[in-house]
């Protein structure tokens, strides 16, 4: 079976699940939902809703965009038109998250207690979003590997207590639709058709900027993995430096 039949019947499956996610809503939530208990369990989904909040996903795929070039221009377009259409959703619906609307007492909650603007879920966007950008096209096994791993990290937003399973499955079709109309767009936009040192340029600032953003500015961040992730944010700033020092001595060099 080639990768991109693969991905097909994934996105088959997920459109045969939506209704379920929608009848079955609460009981969907209180399967997935952590345990206090289960510690190690817990660790690992608030690390994986952690790096599946949009900061983190633009500063994963801007170090990936260097490492190896892929579309850029498709991901920057989608972002726009999938956050357009998340904001609306969040505004327009206001939904209630587990905790208001299940109450403290049947809603298990890692990290910041959220209590509105529960759908659609930007987190879940965001995941499958990544996915989409970096997905393995040659490799089966690679391909399910990494939709595990962003699967998972939608997932996570119900594991930790913010999201209905509803709101999951919207935010991952939304990242799935607007991927495929940017697809369409970028051709005729020309955005990412512009010099070698502009794009280069343009990639160190997103990269870099995202990081301080999230180490100065952010405040949602998972305090429990804070000793892990802004070390970590900085690592990405220095990434970003020697990347850029790299290639200002490479063409320096290369100059008559």
């Amino acid at each position: 079976m080639s990768v991109d039949r693969f991905y097909q019947y994934v996105l088959y499956a997920v459109l045969v699940f939506v209704p379920f996610a929608f009848f079955f809503n609460t009981e969907i939530f209180h399967a997935l939902n952590c345990s206090p208990a289960n510690t190690r369990l817990n660790w690992l989904f608030l690390l994986l809703t952690s790096l599946a909040d949009g900061l983190w996903v633009i500063m994963i795929a801007t170090v990936a965009q260097s490492l190896r070039p892929r579309n850029f221009a498709v991901l920057i377009i989608a972002l726009v038109i999938g956050n357009i259409l998340l904001h609306s959703g969040k505004f327009l619906f206001n939904a209630d998250r587990p905790l208001l609307s299940l109450g403290t007492g049947q809603v298990c909650i890692l990290g910041l207690p959220l209590t509105s603007r529960s759908f659609p879920s930007g987190h879940a966007f965001s995941a499958i979003l990544l996915f989409l950008f970096l997905r393995p096209r040659h490799s089966l096994w690679a391909g399910a590997i990494v939709l595990s791993l962003a699967i998972a990290g939608a997932v996570s937003r119900i594991y930790v207590g913010v999201h209905f399973p509803r709101d999951i499955v919207t935010g991952g079709l939304i990242a799935v639709a607007a991927w495929f109309l940017a697809e369409i767009l970028a051709p005729r936009l020309h955005l990412w058709q512009m010099a070698q040192g502009t794009r280069t340029a343009g990639l160190v600032i997103v990269g870099a900027g995202t990081a301080l953003v999230y180490i100065f500015l952010y405040h949602e961040k998972t305090r429990e993995l804070e000793y892990l992730l802004t070390p970590a944010a900085y690592g990405v700033v220095a990434y970003w430096l020697i990347f850029a020092a790299n290639r200002f001595f490479r063409r320096t060099a290369t100059q008559p």
